[in-house]
């Protein structure tokens, strides 16, 4: 927003030109014919690039003082033409002063990989500014929470609920542990924390927990069997570990009774190297 100081009529060349160099939004003084002076607003937008909301259209569609402008204040962008919101080096710079900028950046460049980036690495709240498609980008928001976890916060909400993508995030960035309940319940386990309804709901990415052998005998010692057996490579692992071969009805293919001795004597004998439990 431009502010509407009360208006000095300045003419006078070498008057607004001092005024400027010591106070830049004093351009708003300025008379309309100095306003489009490339050596006046230039110097005001060095000042503060605040001014530029003073400048004339013309000048605020000049490439070299926007940039000026940007780099004092990268929210300036907001009073740049749409020409140049829309220019990569302009809203660049303007994320780098500032990342919150991003929001006065066109649609274009708002799903730029590169430009929405370096807004985050200024202010992980600038994603909120982005693109729909970069907030959903697997890759991007993973390469984001490198230099802020909470930037997940803004990301879309499919990758919010995805499990695996939310352990991949707390492998780049611990400090997602903080600000995510899913995350905090898994890193818990990894500390030998063991959630029961947790491990229940969430049974399909066991296999990913760094420290599987604490977690594979308190499977073992409560009969969680089902677990186990649900979850394909944690089942492989303690067949091989600990010789326990869990087996259900489909396995075996059978339309019999579940309680039938014999046909589980056959069974176990089949595997006779293992542990052979029915569920």
């Amino acid at each position: 927003m431009c502010y509407n100081y009360n208006k000095m009529d300045y003419t006078n060349y070498d008057l607004v030109m001092e005024d400027v160099k010591n106070n830049g939004l004093s351009l708003i003084y300025a008379s309309i014919e100095l306003q489009n002076n490339y050596k006046i607003v230039l110097e005001a937008v060095k000042n503060d690039g605040e001014s530029l909301c003073y400048a004339s259209n013309k000048l605020k569609n000049n490439y070299n003082i926007v940039l000026e402008a940007v780099k004092n204040k990268g929210y300036s962008l907001e009073y740049a033409s749409n020409k140049l919101k829309n220019n990569f080096n302009i809203v660049l710079e303007a994320v780098k002063q500032s990342g919150k900028s991003l929001e006065y950046a066109s649609d274009e460049l708002k799903n730029n990989y590169n430009i929405v980036l370096e807004a985050i690495k200024d202010d992980y709240e600038s994603l909120e500014y982005a693109s729909d498609e970069l907030k959903n980008n697997y890759n991007f928001i993973l390469e984001a929470v490198k230099y802020d976890a909470w930037v997940l916060e803004y990301a879309s909400d499919e990758l919010k609920n995805n499990k695996l993508f939310l352990i991949d995030c707390y492998k780049i960035n611990n400090d997602i542990i903080e600000n995510n309940n899913f995350i905090k319940q898994f890193y818990n386990i990894e500390k030998n924390k063991f959630n029961k309804t947790f491990i229940k709901e969430n049974y399909d990415i066991l296999h990913l927990i760094e420290n599987k052998e604490n977690l594979y005998n308190y499977l073992i010692e409560n009969k969680m069997y089902n677990i186990i057996y649900q979850n394909e490579e944690l089942h492989e692992n303690i067949k091989i570990k600990h010789n326990i071969l869990i087996l259900s009805l489909n396995d075996i293919n059978i339309d019999k009774l579940y309680d039938n001795e014999e046909i589980k004597l056959e069974y176990i004998k089949k595997f006779q190297n293992y542990n052979v439990i029915f569920i």
